[in-house]
């Protein structure tokens, strides 16, 4: 007997401020990708309640990486595993130790080597710098106890984990077993459908690679759900041309 597929529900939107948050549901098997800022916690749990559930129904979370609009409301969900890349995870907090330093625009090229190839990088930077140091708390990720790293854990059944690392390193998209069409949960390897440059985050790491994960994601087709944006339909390639990664 096939296994029942995942169903996918958009819990909190992306814009371009906030992270799109997802809820995957198996029988009584749930599963929240991204949850959000601090002070987008209320609504987070409103949303699960429309759904007739509490932070204590759900089984998972999974972090696509530890950007603060991403992760900071993994606390609410202390029941929970939480799945995500340790190497995100030490380089953010890394990276966001470097921002908090007297010196930060010289030990921020450690982890951004190309900030000062972009235009008007010291006046997004100073922006990006404040909203990161007003909302980063590394207790809101949860209890290291609950972590279940991706390098060596695999995700629940029907869900699988692609390394799309231009973002940032280790950053990871999932594919979805969720009716006819697949799911791909791309978090910020592929933003918003057209205007990525729209939204209030960090640049990518690496540029170049940025853009062939985010390529790679519309390879794929199916139903897409940005990490800052709505759902949208590509037309799927076939099977075998679309596990063939460039």
């Amino acid at each position: 007997m096939p296994k029942r597929q995942w169903k996918a529900e958009v819990l909190l939107a992306g814009s371009w401020r906030g992270a799109t948050s997802v809820l995957l549901s198996r029988d009584h098997h749930h599963i929240v990708v991204d949850t959000g800022l601090p002070h987008e916690a209320h609504q987070l749990v409103a949303a699960l309640k429309k759904h007739g559930l509490q932070p204590g129904d759900i089984r998972a979370v999974v972090n696509t990486h530890y950007h603060v609009d991403h992760v900071l409301n993994n606390c609410l969900f202390s029941s929970s595993v939480i799945y995500g890349a340790q190497q995100s995870l030490e380089w953010c907090k890394a990276a966001y130790a470097a921002l908090s330093e007297p010196d930060w625009k010289k030990k921020i090229l450690a982890y951004y080597p190309e900030i000062y190839e972009y235009p008007d990088a010291d006046t997004n930077m100073e922006k990006l710098r404040k909203f990161t140091l007003r909302w980063w708390d590394v207790q809101r990720l949860g209890s290291p106890s609950q972590f279940r790293w991706t390098e060596t854990n695999a995700l629940p059944d029907g869900i699988e984990s692609v390394v799309t690392h231009g973002h940032v390193p280790a950053h990871i998209s999932l594919l979805v077993s969720a009716g006819p069409s697949r799911l791909v949960i791309a978090g910020d390897a592929l933003m918003t459908r057209n205007h990525d440059e729209q939204v209030l985050t960090m640049i990518p790491f690496n540029r170049e690679q940025a853009l062939r994960d985010r390529t790679f994601i519309l390879s794929l087709g199916g139903r897409i759900i940005p990490g800052h944006d709505e759902e949208f339909l590509v037309p799927e390639p076939s099977r075998l041309e679309s596990t063939v990664r460039a």
